[in-house]
């Protein structure tokens, strides 16, 4: 549906669109004999679009190969973005623009250099030998392997940023080219992509509390990212040995879903553990996972229009929220996650250029967050330089504003690691710092699922060595304590008696936070510490423990509300 206001936007837009400043420069790289050649520019009106530009393919064509450019800015620090994403034809009977059913990939704004054929990936070793260079008719990381059908296909430009003349651009306008050739070689389809069959089967069938990492990025999200071998290997090797000690991580690649036909070829290498489908879907207001569906769910949250063949650009749909994505990835059987919801806010173009789309602007109107399972309190380093990491407290802010107005929501930490074990930026992290420790009744992803969605979690920032929580309340009952309620459970009754155990937190202070406010701060005097309280009344109690100035570990939260004793646990459905 087209929102008033985005018509309107519409109208005001396309008769300044025409006025096309092609790049004649070739774009630069690899040679490329290009077939077709497509030239435009986008002012910032444009800003958070997409626009589908329209491409014929040929007949016998086996390979697609798509780059694209545009320019810089002529002063200041800022710089113009837009990502790519391609589509196939449209299926018949098919109503508007290219959609899900089309969908070939997204390389955001690092992938330059595109290719498609029904061939697979490169090797690891070809990767990382050359993660720029795929080997002739193999298809690049990010995009879907699959033949290539003749007709009429489509780039997407997504419109991250254009500069304004206020910041350095001379016309507040982005020129941009993209250049396409088809190969015919019949070598490029004659091993057509097999992927492997993911093992649904749990990797352990017991119950119990599994430390993971919800964010965790491999080869096919940017160029040279770590490969799938380093970031298993490192974060599945237990600590005494140098890895991160894991049980289970969330391979949340970026938006398509490319990586998920290669698991299969890893999980026997790890037996015990698990590796959760998982996808970062990217939007220019916010950054979700889609997690355990295993569906690609539509990242075009802004309006798209599509380039006409005199050069305009009609707008073909509108804005559309997060909540719907929220609805798809439930439909597949999925959880939602909001990820590093406070990280670099917008408050100017180079803050906002720090992290394309990081802070989730959207209202809580258009997020409707009883949609939410979980939100990441907890993203990345514990501390930078030994200081906290500022995120981590605005995170944890937002997250009691979201409890505060009802919203029972899981929280999580995780690493958004890119580099396994090896990065060494300030701002980097290993995989595992945080993680989240969850109680789960298997570990699988449906039992992973289950336990985000009765929110039994506790979140390490710093990692392993982050002591470990159990928080415990019973129900003032008729017959006393009778029933026991843990992380994510909500006790019906006028009050409850809780019980937090801190394991390995000698030295700590130990917070308990009720409402959103601490109530008592106990020094933790061992390393197997117990401490009781009794607290009448309704609200959330949850456990936050200090290390110095550094917030080390957090609970999800126990509810209290009115009852007459009993403890109600979350349907995992």
């Amino acid at each position: 549906m087209l929102r008033p206001a985005l018509v309107a936007f519409a109208l005001l837009l396309l008769p300044a669109s025409a006025q096309a400043a092609p790049l004649t420069t070739p774009c630069s790289g690899r040679a490329i004999t290009p077939d077709k050649v497509i030239t435009g520019e986008f002012d910032t009106r444009f800003n958070k679009s997409y626009v589908m530009v329209p491409f014929e393919v040929p007949s016998a064509t086996t390979a697609v190969r798509v780059k694209y450019c545009w320019d810089v800015p002529e002063s200041g620090t800022s710089r113009h973005t837009l990502d790519l994403g391609l589509y196939e034809p449209r299926r018949a009977g098919t109503t508007g623009t290219w959609g899900p059913r089309e969908f070939r990939g997204w390389g955001g704004s690092s992938h330059r250099d595109v290719t498609i054929s029904a061939e697979g990936f490169s090797t690891e070793a070809e990767y990382t030998a050359n993660p720029r260079v795929e080997p002739p008719g193999k298809t690049t990381r990010a995009f879907l392997p699959g033949g290539i059908r003749p007709g009429l296909w489509a780039a997407e430009l997504g419109v991250a940023a254009v500069i304004p003349q206020s910041d350095g651009d001379a016309d507040g306008k982005v020129g941009w080219r993209v250049e396409i050739e088809f190969a015919d070689d019949p070598a490029f389809a004659d091993e057509p992509y097999q992927p492997a069959p993911y093992d649904k089967t749990a990797a352990v069938a017991t119950a119990g509390w599994y430390e993971g990492d919800f964010h965790v990025h491999a080869e096919h999200s940017g160029y040279g990212d770590a490969t799938m071998t380093e970031t298993f290997g490192y974060a599945f090797t237990p600590t005494a040995q140098g890895g991160a000690g894991l049980d289970f991580i969330t391979l949340s690649d970026y938006v398509s879903g490319s990586a998920w036909g290669e698991i299969g070829r890893y999980q026997g290498q790890y037996p015990g553990k698990l590796i959760v489908r998982s996808a970062e879907v990217i939007t220019y207001r916010g950054h979700t996972n889609n997690h355990g569906s295993a569906k690609f769910v539509d990242y075009r949250e802004g309006p798209i229009f599509e380039r006409q063949t005199d050069g305009t650009f009609q707008l073909v749909r509108g804005t559309r929220d997060p909540r719907d994505l929220f609805d798809e990835v439930h439909a597949a059987g999925g959880w939602t996650q909001i990820n590093h919801p406070t990280i670099f806010p917008p408050v100017s173009p180079a803050a906002a250029a720090l992290c394309r789309g990081c802070f989730w602007e959207y209202s809580d109107e258009e997020t409707d967050f009883g949609k939410v399972d979980a939100y990441e309190i907890a993203t990345g380093p514990a501390d930078i330089g030994g200081t906290q990491n500022p995120f981590t407290l605005t995170a944890i802010d937002e997250w009691e504003r979201h409890l505060g107005l009802g919203r029972k929501i899981a929280a999580v930490g995780s690493s958004d690691s890119h580099d396994a074990g090896s990065g060494t930026g300030p701002l980097d992290a290993p995989v595992g710092e945080a993680r989240t420790v969850v109680y789960a009744n298997k570990l699988s992803e449906r039992g992973i699922r289950c336990g985000i969605k009765r929110r039994h979690t506790y979140v390490k920032v710093p990692g392993a060595n982050a002591p470990d929580l159990r928080f415990e309340a019973h129900p003032f009952a008729q017959r006393g304590y009778w029933k026991t309620a843990i992380v994510g459970d909500v006790v019906k009754a006028p009050g409850a008696g809780f019980t937090a155990h801190v394991r390995g937190g000698n030295g700590r202070r130990l917070l308990i936070v009720a409402n959103g406010k601490t109530i008592a701060t106990v020094p933790v005097t061992s390393d197997d510490f117990t401490y009781k309280f009794i607290q009448g009344g309704a609200g959330h109690w949850r456990l936050q423990l200090m290390n110095g100035s550094l917030v080390e570990t957090v609970s999800s939260p126990i509810w209290v509300e009115p009852g007459s004793g009993d403890v109600e646990r979350a349907p995992c459905g």
